[in-house]
């Protein structure tokens, strides 16, 4: 769809005043003076950035997701999808000033342009790829996760164009009306899946752990942490074999046991359920990957084991969103 002129406009204004901001912040705060000689890329890259998040696109993440009729957490449900678009999205632009947050973005760019541009190793079709590792879901059993977001295809994926998230997941504990939280919803402890135990999914090796990042603030407000030194927030990748490593992010601050380098068994306590990172309310994001770095690995399919799919026993199964999962 063509856009408009004034959308057009709308755009190249942001861009240029978020680049002005940038160079100010550096040039007076910082000190950092080679930056001027970059405004140029810098802008193109902050348009491109603006530009991904258009109306357009916009419109698009809520055609996909129409189908599912859930409540919307905290205050900000109010206000319905437009009023949490309005602000999650609002505040990712702020997240251009974090030079921490700018330079992951930059980082995952890069890689998933990189990933991108060999197409013979994308993986469209699940079932292309096997692993003989048994894996189970990253919970306690009898307790009933929602599967708030991903799936194995085009149409129900977390990420389907970033790679490394292909194939990931979010997950949430809901009521049976999918509500995620009791009283306002404005603290972590009103939602249910907050502080749950998070487990190993298979035996593995413990090779990279983030846990000081802090909760991110005005949880139910729809708004991103800008502050947070990564948008990732706590998190932990296992390896367990040769290009298949576990990814486990948004944990509770300080709730991780795990060092690098430290063996673990399946499932093994690893850390707690928690809204660090850019979060919109407490939930695990979960995946596989071929690297352990997450800005250049591209994300794998994963079949789960000893699990009930919507009340029914299962075994070595794909889950998608709007299933309700649980190990047993």
């Amino acid at each position: 769809m063509k856009e408009t002129l004034g959308a057009l406009l709308l755009k190249l204004l942001s861009a240029f005043l978020l680049t002005v901001v940038l160079w100010a912040i550096s040039h007076f705060i910082f000190g950092i003076g080679f930056i001027e000689r970059w405004l140029g890329v810098v802008y193109l890259l902050i348009y491109f950035m603006i530009a991904r998040l258009s109306k357009e696109d916009i419109q698009e993440q809520k055609e996909d997701e129409k189908y599912r009729d859930w409540p919307i957490s905290g205050p900000i449900g109010k206000f319905g999808e437009n009023g949490l678009m309005i602000a999650f999205y609002g505040t990712s632009l702020l997240s251009l000033l974090n030079p921490f947050q700018l330079f992951q973005m930059l980082k995952q760019g890069i890689g998933n342009l990189k990933l991108s541009s060999d197409k013979s190793q994308l993986i469209d079709d699940a079932n292309d790829y096997h692993s003989e590792t048994d894996y189970i879901l990253p919970f306690e059993k009898n307790i009933e996760w929602l599967v708030y977001n991903g799936g194995i295809n085009k149409g129900n994926s977390h990420s389907w164009d970033i790679i490394t998230q292909r194939f990931a997941y979010d997950f949430v504990i809901a009521n049976d009306a999918f509500g995620r939280h009791e009283n306002k919803g404005t603290k972590v402890k009103d939602y249910y899946c907050y502080n749950q135990n998070i487990l190993a999914v298979a035996d593995g090796t413990v090779v990279k752990v983030v846990n000081n990042i802090g909760t991110a603030p005005f949880v139910g407000k729809g708004v991103l942490d800008v502050f947070a030194k990564s948008f990732i927030g706590n998190h932990v990748v296992i390896k367990h074999k040769d290009n298949e490593y576990s990814f486990y992010a948004h944990l509770i601050k300080g709730s991780i046991n795990m060092q690098k380098g430290e063996g673990v068994s399946q499932g093994e306590f690893l850390g707690k359920c928690g809204h660090s990172g850019y979060s919109s309310e407490p939930h695990l994001h979960f995946h596989l990957q071929d690297k352990p770095d997450f800005f250049f690995a591209k994300g794998l399919p994963i079949r789960f084991s000893h699990l009930k799919i919507n009340g029914k026993q299962s075994n070595q199964s794909y889950i998608s969103a709007t299933d309700r999962v649980e190990s047993v």
